[in-house]
């Protein structure tokens, strides 16, 4: 047997163990609204590509107690329903709405099911609460199973490690039963204990500050390939909080957003599934220059490995730089027609995700009277006029209260899900390499169609 099918043997292996791992796992949670799909009756979808600040972007939106939102990205519950490549049939991240009918209603069965476990809103969690604490452990437990699907995870340590977690916190650092202050500072504490059982959990691999790393896991070291072979949530692992459970009466009420790069190959599929709902979308814009460079220092980084491919890349500036990996593991979302892409450069690879995306968004709102709303990243992390201008104005689409918007928006932006704090113009480092790709007539025929007259300024 070759390399690539003993790998693609022990993925399936692999992840097979870790549904039957979150079988059990869910048998002990409660859902509050099990027909998450039907009750939904707002969806607002916030499309943009990789790279494109939806990170941060959407962290601010999270502050809003009248927004319903998912812990992280929706990937996660897309694999393990099977609705993504090669489980979903596609040899990309393309979903349609023949993709949300009665053949797949299994699939679409699993993916409600893990959604409803996951959705929470932001109002005041007193984990003194025994049901609201064991919901959090729950949700911890189903995290690690799935972020490191290749070790058999033991539920009872997992609790047990959180309760000491939390005692330590409460010791050395001053918590009160009922609070959870810090998400960077419990994660690291909590990887550092489930470390000693499971020394493979490897807290690079989390969107944690590489100074809390250093302090409390000093021999945990930087690993440039993925986590694994089998991989259900991408890396960096997200950081989760407790979330007040949902109601029927919130979903009725209150917008669920929806925020994955992928998502904008899946408008057609989510509005379908979402049936009962009104469909949105907030196209988050940004320079090219900037997305693009995000994107190469991305694929370059210890992180954001989505697909193994069957195909072998031959990716310039990637798969030469990481032949162990750079041949078989793409990154970032999986557009239609990369196939063509595997073979070029890696800035031109960068390249055509980032136009890809956005002209899939632009043909989906051409097509489909949506209402939607175009808001550039820059405005998002402007000057704190420009950030409060900007958040009033979409406060007011989504028909919420501004203030919680803006006083998240005003304060200290914190790098989320990034290589680096966002700053203006850091492509300029890889400028020779990056400006043979700007200058190609279809991205700056893109960048002005969403407002880019003038990509950069040498």
């Amino acid at each position: 047997m070759i390399d690539a099918e003993r790998a693609a043997s022990r993925r399936k292996s692999d992840f097979a163990r870790t549904l039957r791992a979150v079988e059990r796992i869910n048998q002990g949670r409660n859902v509050a609204v099990p027909d998450l799909f039907s009750q939904v009756k707002e969806v607002v979808v916030v499309a943009s590509s990789s790279r494109g600040g939806s990170s941060i972007f959407t962290e601010i939106l999270r502050q809003s107690p009248k927004l319903i939102h998912f812990k992280g990205e929706i990937n996660p519950f897309m694999v393990m329903a099977g609705l993504t490549s090669p489980a979903s049939g596609k040899a990309d991240d393309g979903l349609d709405a023949l993709d949300a009918g009665a053949d797949n209603q299994q699939k679409l069965a699993v993916l409600e099911r893990e959604m409803a476990f996951d959705v929470g809103i932001n109002l005041p969690v007193d984990l003194s609460d025994s049901q609201l604490r064991e919901r959090f452990k729950s949700d911890l437990l189903w995290r690690v199973t799935i972020q490191w699907p290749e070790i058999e995870i033991d539920p009872d340590f997992v609790f047990a490690c959180t309760e000491q977690t939390f005692s330590e916190l409460a010791h050395d650092h001053g918590w009160r039963p009922q609070e959870f202050n810090d998400p960077q500072l419990f994660h690291v504490l909590l990887l550092a204990r489930l470390r000693k059982r499971y020394p493979k959990i490897n807290p690079h691999y989390y969107d944690l500050s590489a100074e809390l790393i250093k302090h409390y896991c000093p021999d945990a070291e930087i690993c440039l390939g993925p986590p694994g072979q089998c991989l259900i949530e991408e890396p960096p692992f997200v950081l989760i909080s407790p979330r007040h459970p949902v109601s029927a009466e919130m979903l009725a009420s209150h917008p669920l957003i929806l925020k994955t790069p992928s998502n904008v190959y899946r408008l057609d599929f989510l509005q379908k599934i979402f049936h009962r709902a009104s469909f949105r979308v907030l196209h988050l814009v940004r320079n090219p220059a900037d997305a693009i460079n995000g994107l190469v220092d991305g694929w370059l980084y210890h992180g954001f490995f989505s697909h193994p491919l069957p195909t072998v890349l031959d990716i310039k500036g990637y798969s030469d730089h990481f032949p162990e990996w750079g041949r078989c593991w793409w990154n970032y979302d999986l557009p239609p027609g990369w196939q063509q892409w595997s073979n070029l450069p890696l800035e031109y690879v960068c390249g055509y995700q980032w136009r890809q995306a956005h002209q899939t968004i632009l043909d989906y709102l051409e097509r489909n009277p949506v209402d939607s709303l175009r808001i550039a990243f820059e405005d998002v992390v402007g000057d704190l006029a420009t950030r409060r201008r900007c958040f009033s104005r979409i406060a007011e689409w989504l028909g919420v209260s501004e203030d919680s918007l803006i006083d998240a928006a005003v304060g200290d932006l914190p790098p989320v899900m990034a290589t680096a704090r966002p700053r203006q113009r850091r492509w300029f480092k890889k400028v020779a390499l990056l400006r043979p790709v700007l200058e190609e007539p279809l991205i700056i025929e893109m960048a002005r169609r969403l407002g880019y007259e003038k990509i950069y300024d040498l």
